[in-house]
Order: structure tokens, then C-alpha cells, then sequence
């Protein structure tokens, strides 16, 4: 039987394999590069076999940090292999012990698990995830060194104040390591598969500027460099702002690595607390600077994505609330039309004939006829304001212009004993749209003033000109007056007409009561 022909058999075998050489793969680059890192701390060694800024801590917490749990036995096998090839490095001699400090890198494993599973897991792009990350390199040092520094064979001949000393020193070194090396891994994975944009040339041209303004200054002038090593951050601080966490990690690593290279070339002991001090003071505040930066830049975008999407639904509204007002417009004229043609006539003919029929019967005194004429005036009289109200005839026979200044408005304001004065600069011609809007809109103010007001004077100004429509109604009543007062409608409705063209209005109470309107 051939068993390759079942499809799970192939699958199985497949993925296994595929496990295997990523696992294979993740341990020759894991070894290799606590290998290379190694070589790089002891030339930075400023006491024997006591690096420090080492590099190897970085890259372990690195590794655990980016690769799941899954890869952690592989890990663990590649570290006991490097730590059998330190072996050989210093003693000749090739001691490969799988179980050698078994709590030490169980506890370590603890440690890192619980920091990724946390409410704040170590990430580079968050303000947070930087805490983690300190927090974390921190904790981990400090219990390398202090818990299990009895595993460390070379620590029997330290004892006392000594040992401590040598402790701090060692715990020191894996945190400057760890943050000088892990935030660059880190950001390589996080920038894996991402496209390459004009920002990522910037930030290689200005890194290139930066190192040629270091290596010259220090050639020059070798003496200043523990004025360059002082002012270290403050490019730091500008890469975090201009390219977030990014410019920050890359700075950071370069102004690092002048004080690094440095360290390597004096081996002076009495300078290594400095530098280290310096180096987590870079580290730690432009990443602070640069996951906050990042973080600023992503919520303007959410922001400006979000102000984008509100704009268009207000374009949209405004597109729709201008559809209603023509709407309701084109109804209100066929409303007014169809009162005008039908019931305006009807009442028309029933007058001529009642005054017909008054003159038939002159020599008789026929209270009914008089009553009934008397009715049909009054209903007639209240249809003819109907229809004003729905559309008023005087805009489309007599204009704008004429309407707002001998029209309907003028009558009603002289009823009620209101001077009405007007005062129309109209240089361009206007829209159906905007001539009834603003007719509308003095419609309402009067019937407002005449309503609700102890207004003795009415004034309406209109300018018209190729940028702008301005409008303004004032009266000189005293009485303030709001929406609850014309059923809640009266201004919202004056609002709405403004707004449904993409004009602005406003109100003022001082010295009577004053509609402002532009469009």
C-alpha cells in the first residue's frame, strides 16, 4: 500500500518538515548571532570576564520576545550550545551540559511568558510595550545575578561586598546590553514585510549625515567626546519626533555605538558606569519619545480619517436637506397651484354669482344672500393665504426684489402697524433656490416680529454680489423671544433653509432682535 496517496499522510509529513527547518533555521541564526555579539562585548571588557555592555542578553531576551513558545526548546538547546562554545573559548576545553542551570533558564522563561501574556506585553510600538520591555530586561538581569549567582562558578572566590559589587556590575551590563540590542531585533521584525517609502530614504540620509558629523567631529577634535557623549540625546530627540519609534531606535543605536566603539578603544574601568548610564538614558528616552511620537502620529491619523468621514456625511446631509427644501418647495407650488386653479375659481364663480343674484333682487331686502356673500369673501380671502403661505405668487410673477419691497410683507407689517423699510443691493442674479430661501426666511421674521414682538420698526438688508449673499433682519422689539414661542420651529426652521445651501446665520438679542444670514 501506498500511503503517500492519502492526502493527510502528505500534509503531516509536510508541515513536520516545514516545523523542523524553521526550527533549524531559528537556532543557526539565534547561535550565530549570540556568537558574534559575544565577540563584540569582550572587546568592550573593562575588567576580566566582566563585560560592560553585554551584548548576548539583548539578543536572548530578543529572540524569546519575537519567537512563540513553540520555538523556546530550540532556544534553550542553542544557548546551551553557545554557552558550551564560551567553554571552549576560555577553558580549551568542549562541555556541552543540556541541564546545566536548568532553574536559572526555566525561571527566565517564567519571567518572559508572563510579561508577553500581560495586559502590557513588550512591543517597540507602544509607550507600554517600552515600559514592558525595561521592566522586563530589568527584572531578568536582577535574577540572573542575584538569584542564581551561585551558578556562576567564577562568583566562589567573590564573597561579601565584593560579590555584590561584581553582581551589580554583571546586572548592569546585561541591561545595558539588552536595551542597546533588543530594540533594533525588535524593529526589524516589526518591520519585516513592510514597504520601503520615501520616509525610510529620509531617515537613511539624515542617519548618514548624523555619522559623518560624529566620525569628523571625533577625528578632529578626539577631546570632544565627552561633550558629544553629553549632547547624544538631542538628536535622538529629533529623529523620535521627525521618524517615531523608528529614527528613534536607529539614532539611538548610532549615538550608542560612538560611545560603545569608544569604551572598546580607552578600556578605561573608572569610565564604564558613564557610559552605561548614557547608553540607558538614550535608549530608554527615545523610545519613550519615539512610541509616543508614534502613537500622536497614528491618532491624528484615526483622527483626520474620522474628521474626513464626517465631513462627507456633512456634505451628504446638507445635499439631502437641500432635496427635502426643493421638495417641499415643488409641492407647496403644485398645492398652491391646484387651490389657485380649482377652489380659487370655484370661489370666484360663487361670489360672481351671489353678487348676481344681490343685483336680481335689489328691491328685497335677503339678509341670506348678504351673509352668504360675506362667507364666500372670507373663504376666499383664507384660501388666497393659503396659497400665499404654500407659494407666494408675488415671487415668481414679481421677483425678489419687488416681493420683498411692496408685497405681501409690507401689507402685513402695516396691519400691524410696524414700519417696514428695505434696503436690496442686488448686483448678480440669484438661484430659484436661494430666492426662495431667502424669501422664506423674511417671511418667518415677520411673521415672528408681527407675533411675538412689541417691534414698532422692521428692517431687511440684502446685498447680493459675485462672492457673497449677505442678509440681515432686525427689528426693535424688546420682548426676547426663542423657539418654544413659535411652536419650537421658528428659527430651527430659518437654520435649516441656511444650512441646506451651506450658509451661515445667527441671532442677536441686544437692542432688539437681529437675523444675520450669508451665504
Amino acid at each position: 500500500m501506498n500511503w503517500h496517496n492519502f492526502p493527510f499522510v502528505n500534509v503531516s509529513v509536510n508541515q513536520a518538515f516545514a516545523e523542523f527547518t524553521k526550527q533549524a533555521l531559528v537556532a543557526v541564526i539565534y547561535f550565530v548571532t549570540l556568537c558574534f555579539s559575544s565577540w563584540v562585548s569582550n572587546h568592550l571588557e573593562t575588567v576580566a570576564q566582566s563585560s560592560a555592555i553585554f551584548l548576548p542578553a539583548g539578543v536572548k531576551l530578543a529572540f524569546f520576545i519575537i519567537f512563540p513558545i513553540r520555538f523556546w526548546p530550540i532556544l534553550w538547546f542553542s544557548s546551551r550550545l553557545y554557552a558550551a562554545y564560551i567553554g571552549m573559548f576560555y577553558n580549551d576545553a568542549w562541555h556541552f551540559d543540556l541541564l546545566h542551570g536548568f532553574w536559572q533558564e526555566a525561571t527566565y522563561m517564567i519571567i518572559v511568558h508572563c510579561f508577553k501574556e500581560s495586559r502590557w506585553p513588550p512591543k517597540i510600538d507602544a509607550n507600554t510595550g517600552i515600559i514592558s520591555i525595561v521592566l522586563l530586561a530589568t527584572s531578568t538581569a536582577a535574577i540572573k545575578w542575584f538569584l542564581f549567582a551561585s551558578a556562576f562558578e567564577f562568583t566562589t572566590w567573590l564573597a561579601g561586598k565584593q560579590l555584590l559589587q561584581y553582581q551589580l556590575n554583571m546586572t548592569l551590563g546585561d541591561l545595558t546590553g539588552t536595551l542597546l540590542v533588543a530594540p533594533i531585533l525588535l524593529s526589524i521584525k516589526a518591520s519585516y514585510k513592510h514597504k520601503i517609502t520615501l520616509n525610510n530614504y529620509l531617515l537613511v540620509i539624515a542617519l548618514l549625515a548624523l555619522t559623518i558629523v560624529y566620525l569628523a567631529a571625533y577625528i578632529h577634535r578626539p577631546d570632544l567626546y565627552s561633550l558629544l557623549r553629553l549632547f547624544s540625546l538631542l538628536p535622538i530627540l529629533w529623529f523620535s519626533y521627525k521618524f517615531a519609534t523608528t529614527g528613534a531606535i536607529l539614532s539611538a543605536l548610532l549615538s550608542n555605538s560612538l560611545i560603545v566603539v569608544q569604551a572598546g578603544i580607552q578600556q578605561d574601568a573608572t569610565n564604564t558606569y558613564i557610559s552605561q548610564l548614557f547608553i540607558l538614558a538614550n535608549s530608554i528616552t527615545g523610545l519613550l519619545i519615539g512610541t509616543a511620537t508614534n502613537e500622536l502620529k497614528l491618532k491624528n491619523a484615526e483622527l483626520q480619517q474620522s474628521n474626513e468621514q464626517l465631513s462627507q456625511l456633512l456634505a451628504k446631509n446638507k445635499q439631502l436637506a437641500k432635496r427635502m427644501v426643493t421638495i417641499q418647495e415643488d409641492e407647496r407650488k403644485y398645492l398652491s397651484q391646484e387651490l389657485h386653479d380649482e377652489l380659487g375659481q370655484n370661489l370666484t364663480a360663487l361670489k360672481t354669482d351671489l353678487a348676481v343674484l344681490s343685483l336680481s333682487q335689489q328691491n328685497s331686502n335677503n339678509s341670506i344672500i348678504a351673509t352668504l356673500r360675506e362667507n364666500a369673501k372670507a373663504m376666499y380671502d383664507s384660501v388666497y393665504q393659503i396659497m400665499h403661505h404654500l407659494r407666494p405668487r408675488e415671487l415668481d410673477e414679481l421677483g425678489l426684489e419687488h416681493a420683498l419691497k411692496n408685497g405681501k410683507l409690507k401689507s402685513l407689517l402695516n396691519k400691524a402697524d410696524i414700519e417696514y423699510q428695505t434696503n436690496l443691493d442686488i448686483n448678480n442674479t440669484l438661484a430659484d433656490e436661494h430666492q426662495t430661501a431667502i424669501y422664506r426666511i423674511c417671511q418667518e421674521a415677520v411673521t415672528n416680529c408681527i407675533k411675538h414682538s412689541s417691534a414698532s420698526q422692521l428692517l431687511v438688508q440684502l446685498s447680493v454680489n459675485k462672492q457673497a449673499i449677505d442678509l440681515l433682519i432686525k427689528d426693535n422689539g424688546e420682548q426676547v423671544r426663542n423657539n418654544a414661542e413659535s411652536g419650537g420651529y421658528g428659527l430651527l426652521f430659518i437654520e435649516e433653509r441656511v444650512l441646506a445651501l451651506g450658509g451661515k446665520c445667527s441671532f442677536d438679542t441686544q437692542g432688539g432682535f437681529t437675523i444675520k444670514v450669508s451665504f
